[in-house]
């Protein structure tokens, strides 16, 4: 699997049932049915970056630190069953074609996502935030999962 470059021809990946901002942004369980889709705007700046899975789905890094080298990364899948396979291609992506040093974002457990998924991929669970979010008619907890690259 390879990420490219979006374009306008990929709008319909940018929009799913899933949690805005999610790391891994993997379609909700019972979502309901006239709820709004998610959808992720195309890039604006030079902050962010947005690599698109073609008929899989996208991987956004976002609040790009160029001085700093390191992104926020949310992805959308419109299935889970290549779940895996995009979240260790966006790190590949961003370690090497970005040369970003760090990646976080955001999982909210109540989702019951699977995290092995993440460490596969070298990531870890750095910090929890309790009540941070309200889903599904109550507050939730939501972590930050990080990966650093080692030279």
């Amino acid at each position: 699997m390879m990420l490219r470059g979006y374009r306008s021809a990929d709008a319909a990946l940018l929009t799913g049932p899933w949690l805005p901002g999610e790391l891994l942004g993997l379609p909700v369980k019972d979502w309901p049915a006239l709820a709004e889709p998610t959808t992720i705007r195309p890039p604006a700046d030079y902050n962010e970056e947005l690599g698109v899975a073609a008929d899989v789905g996208f991987a956004r890094f976002a609040e790009l630190d160029w001085s700093h080298r390191r992104a926020r990364v949310e992805i959308g899948l419109h299935g889970a069953d290549q779940a895996e396979q995009l979240l260790k291609t966006a790190v590949h992506y961003a370690f090497t074609a970005l040369a970003l040093r760090r990646l976080h974002g955001w999982v909210t457990p109540a989702l019951g996502e699977d995290t092995a998924i993440l460490e596969s991929a070298g990531f870890a669970r750095e910090t929890v935030i309790p009540d941070v979010l309200w889903f599904d008619g109550r507050p939730v907890a939501r972590e930050i999962w990080g990966v650093v690259r080692h030279d």
